[in-house]
């Protein structure tokens, strides 16, 4: 039996009676063009199944200007961190890819996954591989420990987009979480729920990734900004000892967990009682969670999206290399209540 036709953007025009320009527009969120139209032709677009052709909208973004194009419709998800078991397994991992997965198939793209680390590939090494299969978009999955990552790709050769905080030694185009509005967000919903006193747990290592994003937006927006130094916990420098004392000190009427995995380290008796009152709250919230603490839920799946969008419009404007104004994309998170009660985990 033979394919079915493919879907053309003249179909669509066709279909939502408008100019196929309009529909080349509205496929692009071009300004010209009014949200609602670009929204009802984009639901028309899905409807009918259409996928745009790498190959077409690279000749497009270059005709008349007399370059070569090429493009494998591949997209490489390099993984910095993590075994194909782990990114496997883990929901942080596995949310990530399914998020790019679904974007670049949207886009008229396959995700080509690497594991340096487990196959031993250094970059000059990945970088022929990637070449031998015309492979020119590339994503950096996020650093999970440590403050800085370093993995060096041809890079003239290639258009990159990092995902997460972690520094490295050259410039690229960056998406990440959005710390800062994350803590604001928190500390707004703490201070409606009737807190005064806030605190956070965090770690240095996060706040000095995030460029002290998280330290700022605690003291920048704390309803008791004048406290909100004293009020703040840095975990990975006072050590989980402290805490308990700590907090009989400072007696918070709430606390902010930077991390959910935190909980293991710093649980007692006073704590719990808090959490117990709803007065525990955490800026990555996690789904199955046993504390059901109430929080914001990092959306990495939505920053792998943003990844594939803004690698793929480089490759198509033939944008390779280091950038020299790199651009950094944040993605805000969901909100998330306490969900019911449930006994915590010792």
């Amino acid at each position: 039996m033979p394919p079915p036709p493919r879907v053309t953007i003249k179909h669509i025009a066709e279909k939502a009676d408008v100019a196929v320009s309009t529909v080349s527009y509205a496929l692009r969120n071009h300004p010209s063009i009014p949200v609602v139209t670009c929204r009802r032709i984009q639901a028309i677009a899905a409807k009918l199944g259409y996928r745009p052709d790498p190959q077409i909208s690279a000749l497009m973004a270059h005709i008349g200007r007399g370059r070569a194009v090429h493009s494998s419709s591949r997209i490489a998800l390099v993984w910095m961190q993590g075994t194909r078991a782990q990114t496997r397994a883990d929901d942080f991992f596995v949310s990530l890819r399914e998020g790019a997965a679904a974007r670049a198939q949207l886009r008229g793209y396959q995700l080509e996954e690497f594991w340096p680390a487990e196959d031993r590939l250094s970059g000059t090494r990945l970088s022929g591989i990637l070449r031998a299969r015309g492979i020119s978009s590339v994503i950096f999955s996020p650093s999970i420990e440590g403050v800085t990552a370093d993995y060096p790709l041809e890079w003239e050769r290639f258009a990159c987009v990092v995902l997460g905080h972690a520094r490295w030694p050259v410039e690229l185009h960056r998406v990440a979480h959005d710390h800062y509005h994350a803590v604001c967000e928190c500390l707004q919903r703490m201070t409606a729920h009737g807190a005064t006193r806030p605190a956070i747990v965090l770690t240095e290592e996060i706040n000095l990734r995030t460029d002290s994003a998280v330290k700022a937006a605690f003291m920048t927006h704390h309803p008791a900004e004048a406290k909100a130094r004293g009020l703040i916990y840095v975990l990975d420098r006072q050590g989980p000892r402290e805490f308990p004392a700590w907090l009989r000190t400072h007696d918070p009427d709430g606390v902010l967990l930077l991390r959910r995995e935190m909980w293991g380290e710093i649980a007692t008796p006073r704590l719990e009682k808090l959490r117990a009152a709803g007065r525990v709250w955490c800026a990555n919230w996690q789904a199955g969670d046993p504390l059901a603490l109430p929080g914001l839920q990092q959306r990495y799946d939505l920053a792998a999206r943003a990844a594939v969008d803004l690698v793929t419009g480089l490759e198509q404007s033939r944008t390779f290399g280091l950038p020299d104004h790199p651009q950094s994309v944040q993605i805000r998170g969901d909100w998330h209540e306490r969900a019911p009660a449930v006994a915590p985990a010792r």
